[in-house]
Protein backbone atom coordinates (compact mmCIF):
# COMPACT_ATOMS: atom_id res chain seq x y z
CA UNK A 1 0.00 0.00 0.00
CA UNK A 2 2.75 2.39 0.36
CA UNK A 3 2.37 2.63 -3.63
CA UNK A 4 -1.39 3.40 -3.64
CA UNK A 5 -2.45 6.76 -3.10
CA UNK A 6 -5.89 6.34 -2.02
CA UNK A 7 -6.81 10.30 -2.61
CA UNK A 8 -5.96 9.64 -5.90
CA UNK A 9 -8.52 6.26 -6.10
CA UNK A 10 -11.23 8.13 -4.50
CA UNK A 11 -10.90 11.26 -7.05
CA UNK A 12 -11.24 9.10 -9.70
CA UNK A 13 -14.07 7.27 -8.34
CA UNK A 14 -15.61 10.74 -7.58
CA UNK A 15 -15.31 12.04 -11.05
CA UNK A 16 -16.30 9.00 -12.65
CA UNK A 17 -19.75 8.66 -10.72
CA UNK A 18 -20.20 12.54 -11.67
CA UNK A 19 -19.80 12.10 -15.35
CA UNK A 20 -22.33 9.45 -15.56
CA UNK A 21 -24.91 10.92 -13.22
CA UNK A 22 -24.66 13.76 -15.83
CA UNK A 23 -24.55 12.13 -18.36
CA UNK A 24 -27.81 10.20 -17.35
CA UNK A 25 -29.17 13.94 -16.27
CA UNK A 26 -28.80 15.22 -19.66
CA UNK A 27 -30.67 12.17 -21.08
CA UNK A 28 -33.53 13.04 -18.32
CA UNK A 29 -33.78 16.78 -19.57
CA UNK A 30 -34.02 15.37 -22.85
CA UNK A 31 -36.74 13.04 -22.59
CA UNK A 32 -34.62 10.28 -23.32
CA UNK A 33 -34.81 8.66 -20.20
CA UNK A 34 -37.34 8.26 -16.90
CA UNK A 35 -35.65 6.79 -14.61
CA UNK A 36 -34.22 9.33 -11.51
CA UNK A 37 -32.99 6.91 -9.42
CA UNK A 38 -29.64 5.63 -10.98
CA UNK A 39 -28.41 9.47 -11.67
CA UNK A 40 -29.84 10.25 -7.80
CA UNK A 41 -27.81 7.50 -6.94
CA UNK A 42 -24.67 8.24 -8.74
CA UNK A 43 -24.88 12.51 -8.20
CA UNK A 44 -25.23 11.91 -4.42
CA UNK A 45 -22.51 9.58 -4.17
CA UNK A 46 -20.17 11.71 -6.16
CA UNK A 47 -21.12 14.77 -4.15
CA UNK A 48 -20.32 12.59 -0.95
CA UNK A 49 -17.03 11.46 -2.15
CA UNK A 50 -15.88 15.43 -3.34
CA UNK A 51 -16.64 16.12 0.52
CA UNK A 52 -14.77 13.41 1.76
CA UNK A 53 -11.70 14.41 -0.88
CA UNK A 54 -11.78 18.22 1.13
CA UNK A 55 -10.12 16.54 4.11
CA UNK A 56 -7.16 15.98 2.31
CA UNK A 57 -6.47 19.87 2.04
CA UNK A 58 -6.99 19.87 5.99
CA UNK A 59 -4.26 17.10 6.62
CA UNK A 60 -1.00 19.74 5.61
CA UNK A 61 -1.67 21.09 8.49
CA UNK A 62 -0.89 19.56 11.31
CA UNK A 63 -3.34 20.11 14.07
CA UNK A 64 -6.09 18.70 11.48
CA UNK A 65 -4.04 15.89 10.44
CA UNK A 66 -5.14 13.46 12.90
CA UNK A 67 -8.59 11.59 11.95
CA UNK A 68 -7.02 10.26 8.35
CA UNK A 69 -3.80 8.62 10.41
CA UNK A 70 -6.07 7.16 12.69
CA UNK A 71 -8.73 5.57 10.60
CA UNK A 72 -5.38 4.02 8.32
CA UNK A 73 -4.05 2.60 11.47
CA UNK A 74 -6.78 1.30 12.07
CA UNK A 75 -8.39 -0.15 9.90
CA UNK A 76 -6.84 -3.47 9.69
CA UNK A 77 -7.39 -4.22 13.08
CA UNK A 78 -11.22 -2.87 12.75
CA UNK A 79 -12.15 -5.20 9.99
CA UNK A 80 -10.55 -8.27 11.47
CA UNK A 81 -13.24 -7.56 14.89
CA UNK A 82 -15.64 -6.99 12.66
CA UNK A 83 -15.46 -10.03 10.62
CA UNK A 84 -15.44 -12.00 14.66
CA UNK A 85 -18.47 -10.30 15.57
CA UNK A 86 -19.84 -10.44 12.03
CA UNK A 87 -20.31 -14.31 12.80
CA UNK A 88 -21.81 -14.26 16.35
CA UNK A 89 -24.15 -10.99 14.90
CA UNK A 90 -25.45 -13.48 12.24
CA UNK A 91 -26.14 -16.23 14.86
CA UNK A 92 -28.16 -14.05 16.72
CA UNK A 93 -30.41 -12.75 13.44
CA UNK A 94 -31.25 -16.37 12.52
CA UNK A 95 -32.15 -17.22 15.54
CA UNK A 96 -34.37 -14.87 16.16
CA UNK A 97 -35.79 -15.16 12.95
CA UNK A 98 -36.14 -19.01 13.78
CA UNK A 99 -37.52 -19.05 17.20
CA UNK A 100 -38.81 -15.70 17.29
CA UNK A 101 -40.49 -14.54 14.01
CA UNK A 102 -44.02 -16.14 14.31
CA UNK A 103 -44.55 -14.26 17.70
CA UNK A 104 -43.26 -10.61 17.19
CA UNK A 105 -43.41 -8.29 14.08
CA UNK A 106 -39.79 -7.60 14.01
CA UNK A 107 -38.82 -10.79 13.76
CA UNK A 108 -40.74 -12.53 10.94
CA UNK A 109 -37.76 -11.68 7.99
CA UNK A 110 -34.47 -12.09 8.19
CA UNK A 111 -34.15 -8.61 7.28
CA UNK A 112 -35.92 -6.78 9.98
CA UNK A 113 -34.47 -9.17 11.99
CA UNK A 114 -31.04 -7.32 11.33
CA UNK A 115 -32.45 -4.15 12.28
CA UNK A 116 -34.01 -4.91 14.98
CA UNK A 117 -30.66 -6.17 16.81
CA UNK A 118 -28.90 -3.39 15.23
CA UNK A 119 -31.18 -0.51 16.88
CA UNK A 120 -30.93 -2.56 20.00
CA UNK A 121 -27.06 -2.04 20.00
CA UNK A 122 -27.73 2.08 19.44
CA UNK A 123 -29.95 1.84 22.23
CA UNK A 124 -33.38 2.56 19.91
CA UNK A 125 -36.53 0.87 20.08
CA UNK A 126 -35.45 -1.62 23.24
CA UNK A 127 -38.83 -1.45 25.51
CA UNK A 128 -41.27 -2.01 22.60
CA UNK A 129 -39.34 -4.81 21.77
CA UNK A 130 -39.33 -6.24 24.75
CA UNK A 131 -43.17 -5.40 25.28
CA UNK A 132 -44.39 -6.27 21.74
CA UNK A 133 -43.48 -10.16 22.16
CA UNK A 134 -46.68 -12.57 22.43
CA UNK A 135 -47.24 -14.40 25.47
CA UNK A 136 -49.11 -17.27 23.26
CA UNK A 137 -45.89 -19.50 24.60
CA UNK A 138 -44.47 -19.33 27.99
CA UNK A 139 -41.39 -21.18 26.73
CA UNK A 140 -40.71 -19.00 23.73
CA UNK A 141 -41.59 -15.57 25.97
CA UNK A 142 -39.16 -17.00 28.22
CA UNK A 143 -36.50 -17.72 25.98
CA UNK A 144 -37.00 -14.31 23.71
CA UNK A 145 -36.30 -12.59 27.17
CA UNK A 146 -32.96 -14.44 27.32
CA UNK A 147 -32.00 -14.13 24.04
CA UNK A 148 -32.65 -10.08 24.37
CA UNK A 149 -30.73 -10.04 27.34
CA UNK A 150 -27.61 -11.50 26.16
CA UNK A 151 -27.45 -10.08 23.16
CA UNK A 152 -27.99 -6.42 24.87
CA UNK A 153 -25.40 -7.36 27.24
CA UNK A 154 -22.98 -9.31 24.81
CA UNK A 155 -22.72 -5.89 22.16
CA UNK A 156 -23.73 -2.59 24.34
CA UNK A 157 -20.85 -3.69 27.11
CA UNK A 158 -18.35 -5.87 25.54
CA UNK A 159 -18.26 -5.58 21.41
CA UNK A 160 -18.98 -1.80 21.89
CA UNK A 161 -16.49 -0.98 24.40
CA UNK A 162 -13.81 -3.35 22.47
CA UNK A 163 -14.25 -1.38 19.36
CA UNK A 164 -14.03 2.11 20.94
CA UNK A 165 -11.10 0.84 22.63
CA UNK A 166 -9.39 -0.29 19.64
CA UNK A 167 -9.69 3.19 18.06
CA UNK A 168 -8.87 5.51 21.17
CA UNK A 169 -5.76 3.17 21.51
CA UNK A 170 -4.51 4.17 17.57
CA UNK A 171 -5.37 7.73 17.94
CA UNK A 172 -3.02 7.35 21.32
CA UNK A 173 -0.71 5.60 19.46
CA UNK A 174 -1.24 8.40 16.56
CA UNK A 175 -0.71 11.16 18.84
CA UNK A 176 2.49 10.02 20.42
CA UNK A 177 4.05 9.38 17.23
CA UNK A 178 3.26 13.28 16.12
CA UNK A 179 5.01 14.11 19.12
CA UNK A 180 7.88 11.71 19.25
CA UNK A 181 8.25 11.36 15.24
CA UNK A 182 6.75 8.24 13.17
CA UNK A 183 8.56 4.59 13.07
CA UNK A 184 10.06 4.24 10.23
CA UNK A 185 7.91 1.41 8.23
CA UNK A 186 9.79 -1.27 6.47
CA UNK A 187 10.03 -0.23 3.18
CA UNK A 188 11.61 3.54 4.42
CA UNK A 189 14.17 1.63 6.11
CA UNK A 190 14.65 -1.10 3.15
CA UNK A 191 15.52 2.11 1.24
CA UNK A 192 17.04 4.05 4.31
CA UNK A 193 20.10 1.12 4.06
CA UNK A 194 20.95 2.83 0.05
CA UNK A 195 23.63 5.32 1.13
CA UNK A 196 24.94 5.60 -2.45
CA UNK A 197 23.24 8.60 -4.55
CA UNK A 198 21.48 7.60 -8.39
CA UNK A 199 24.51 9.18 -10.37
CA UNK A 200 27.38 6.86 -8.25
CA UNK A 201 27.40 4.39 -11.09
CA UNK A 202 27.13 1.48 -8.35
CA UNK A 203 23.87 0.28 -9.71
CA UNK A 204 24.47 0.07 -13.41
CA UNK A 205 24.46 -3.10 -15.30
CA UNK A 206 26.84 -3.38 -18.16
CA UNK A 207 24.44 -4.96 -20.73
CA UNK A 208 27.70 -6.07 -23.27
CA UNK A 209 29.28 -7.26 -20.82
CA UNK A 210 26.59 -9.43 -19.50
CA UNK A 211 25.61 -10.71 -22.65
CA UNK A 212 29.45 -11.94 -23.07
CA UNK A 213 29.38 -13.25 -20.28
CA UNK A 214 25.65 -15.23 -21.01
CA UNK A 215 27.19 -16.52 -24.44
CA UNK A 216 30.84 -17.35 -23.36
CA UNK A 217 28.65 -19.87 -20.62
CA UNK A 218 26.40 -21.27 -23.19
CA UNK A 219 29.38 -21.92 -25.25
CA UNK A 220 31.17 -23.63 -22.41
CA UNK A 221 28.30 -25.98 -22.05
CA UNK A 222 27.51 -26.83 -25.87
CA UNK A 223 31.45 -27.30 -25.87
CA UNK A 224 31.02 -29.80 -22.06
CA UNK A 225 27.98 -31.76 -24.19
CA UNK A 226 29.72 -32.42 -27.75
CA UNK A 227 32.48 -34.02 -25.57
CA UNK A 228 30.63 -36.21 -23.71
Amino acid sequence: MEFVNGWYILIIISDSLTIVGSILKIEIQAKNLTSYDVCSILLGTATMLVWVGVIRYLGFFKKYNILIPTLRAAFPNVIRFCCCVAMIYLGYCFCGWIVLGPYHEKFRTINTVSECLFSLINGDDMFPTFKNMQQKSYLVWLFSRLYLYSFVSLFIYMVLSLFITLITDTYETIKQHQRDGFIETDLQAFIGECKDPPSSGRYRVETSSTCFCCCSSRFDESEEKLQC
